[in-house]
């Protein structure tokens, strides 16, 4: 039996290949499909762990871009019914260790090795932008120079945030440190999982068998956030995968994804990414 193709390529060139993934959780490799083959940064639209060859597995939802080298080895555990879907960025080992040496001081100056991170922390101009991209590279309404010079803008971008993530629970034994990390992801998964649903920070503590002092105060230390912010940025970049279809009533979307109102929505999207559903809804058509 032969399975159908996971990526769906949306541009090839020399310098850059960029792609839409998508795999089922039923899928035979789910787990495991293989190495990547190209060096590349991939934005989440479904959260998903991520296990990269010899590192600690990550939670990567929508506020994560994943980084990869060419032939790393990595495996993946769902966190939602739909598996697996994401939207890739990959440049060639030449672009990969240029942009490496730009927006990294540490790299280690060899092409099969020049992304150091394995993710960063994506904010919502980032997020926004690579979602604009994606969808003017896949109605083919760029130019090969705009759209390559774009790439690798987008490339070195996701590469300055991941340089300037801080390191988490400094001052800790190893112990201490890993406990807290460990939270913080298990707090990540389960908002990743509910985040259209209301909750409450006692129930949420609850499930996590902590305090909600302390649930609070490490979860905040760790991402930088709130509960509260984390989990609404999570719906706000779902509302940008929502209003990318044009057959969906606002009105819907803002009910969908747990807003009191439609002027509440309104509200909270033109602060996130400045600009109405509407006026957000048209850049992505």
């Amino acid at each position: 039996m032969t399975l159908p193709p996971l990526d769906q390529i949306v541009l090839d060139s020399p310098v850059a290949r960029v792609g839409a993934f998508r795999c089922q959780v039923t899928d035979p490799r789910f787990r495991d499909s293989g190495p990547i083959e190209r060096h590349l940064v991939a934005f989440p639209r479904t959260p998903v762990v991520i296990r990269q060859s010899g590192s600690a597995p990550i939670v990567a939802d929508t506020r994560v871009a994943t980084i990869y080298n060419r032939g790393r080895e990595y495996e993946r555990i769902p966190l939602a019914a739909d598996g697996d879907r994401c939207d890739w960025f990959a440049v060639s080992p030449e672009m990969a260790l240029a942009i490496a040496e730009e927006h990294d001081p540490g790299t280690t100056g060899e092409p099969e090795t020049a992304f150091r991170y394995e993710y960063a922390v994506t904010d919502g101009t980032l997020y926004l932008e690579q979602r604009r991209l994606f969808h003017r590279l896949q109605q083919g309404a760029l130019e090969a120079l705009e759209a390559e010079e774009a790439i690798l803008r987008l490339v070195g971008r996701v590469l300055d945030r991941a340089r300037g993530e801080p390191s988490w629970f400094t001052g800790l034994s190893a112990r201490g440190a890993r406990a807290r990390r460990e939270l913080v992801d298990a707090a990540r998964t389960l908002l990743a999982g509910e985040f259209t649903q209301s909750t409450d920070l006692t129930s949420l503590a609850r499930k996590l068998d902590t305090s909600p002092y302390h649930l609070c105060r490490v979860f905040r230390e760790g991402t930088g956030v709130t509960l509260h912010t984390y989990r609404l940025d999570l719906r706000l970049r779902l509302a940008i995968e929502r209003l990318a279809d044009p057959r969906v009533d606002l009105s819907r979307i803002a009910h969908d994804l747990g807003f009191s109102s439609h002027s509440h929505f309104t509200a909270r999207l033109r602060r996130w990414f400045g600009s109405t559903p509407s006026g957000l809804r048209a850049t992505l058509q």
